[in-house]
């Protein structure tokens, strides 16, 4: 019997195997009876926002025609995003548009906004948690001068991402994740672009949690199954880390649905009694994309990187030529 007739034998086999193993139940199992989240899952470009627009006050949902025109306008090569004609700022921004991620679609589920909860589809900051978010801002503003804070550009520092992930942002927009399962433990690699990957580790066995003074970037995250869905709980996250004003007192619930063989539905709880009057859940369709396209890659980012050299020589140049006239 040839080497090829015993692999499609192998193949009939396990076909047939994963089909009476699931006779019974919908949800995809692993080989130890875990529902089987493994693969490659993103949510895509999309036009959708974090916070509910005031166009769309106390709706929930669009319209067809609403989904029609705005993804009718994204489809365009962004001339409404243009400054003037032959200014510095259109060079830019038609480069920026041609090579650089921007929402396209709508999300499937039509929402107005990512966050589910509250029902207005805002942040529930309270007053001193809004008022450290803008100063946090303003901060950011302040260091675009990249000639001058070429340690705190996050593209050429590679500082990461954060958790959750911020869908709807330039930032993450198109980026993938790949989750990998065994026993007792699931395992995720974000794909950050510029900004880095990422890798985290969940555990499911119950083991203890760290002691409170041990911080990380990403925090600490333990896992556990409530039926067929994984819920992560994390938490211990240093104060180094922001999200939305939010630092060390940041705590995620965090829910993995697989809804359809190609649909992965995430909702995450975000609170700080701190930044946030109360709990705001966000919710993202993520979809599967085809494994064997492998379209993941690893963020080499700083590996080769000149960008900082490069950014202070060609700010003393031009000091130089000031100098000169």
């Amino acid at each position: 019997m040839t080497t090829r007739v015993l692999i499609a034998i192998g193949l009939l086999a396990g076909v047939a195997a994963g089909a009476a193993a699931q006779s019974d139940d919908a949800v995809p199992r692993t080989p130890w009876g875990d529902p089987d989240l493994q693969g490659i899952w993103g949510a895509g470009y999309i036009l959708t926002p974090l916070e509910r627009p005031d166009e769309y006050e106390g709706r929930e949902f669009l319209t067809d025609d609403e989904v029609a025109a705005l993804e009718g306008r994204a489809a365009g090569p962004g001339r409404d995003r243009r400054a003037e004609a032959g200014t510095v700022a259109d060079v830019e921004g038609a480069y920026n548009d041609a090579y650089s991620g921007r929402g396209r679609t709508v999300l499937h589920t039509r929402r107005t906004s990512l966050i589910v909860d509250p029902p207005d589809g805002r942040i529930p900051f309270t007053p001193e948690g809004r008022a450290r978010w803008e100063a946090e801002l303003a901060e950011f503003d302040r260091i675009r001068d990249r000639a001058h804070h070429p340690e705190d550009q996050q593209d050429d520092r590679c500082e990461g991402i954060t958790l959750p992930l911020q869908y709807g942002s330039a930032r993450i927009s198109g980026g993938h994740s790949r989750i990998v399962q065994s026993p007792g433990l699931v395992s995720f690699y974000y794909e950050s672009g510029h900004q880095g990957g990422q890798y985290r580790d969940v555990f499911l066995d119950g083991r203890a949690p760290v002691a409170q003074h041990i911080r990380q970037w990403f925090g600490r995250s333990a896992g556990r199954w409530e039926g067929d869905t994984l819920v992560v709980e994390a938490s211990h996250f240093s104060n180094r880390t922001t999200y939305y004003g939010s630092r060390e007192n940041l705590r995620l619930t965090e829910r993995f649905t697989r809804a359809e063989p190609d649909l992965l539905m995430y909702r995450v709880t975000v609170e700080d009694p701190d930044t946030f009057a109360r709990p705001w859940t966000i919710e993202v369709p993520l979809h599967q994309l085809d494994n064997r396209a492998n379209q993941i890659y690893e963020s080499a980012c700083q590996e080769g990187n000149y960008a900082l050299t490069s950014i202070l020589a060609g700010e003393r140049a031009l000091e130089r030529a000031a100098a000169n006239r």
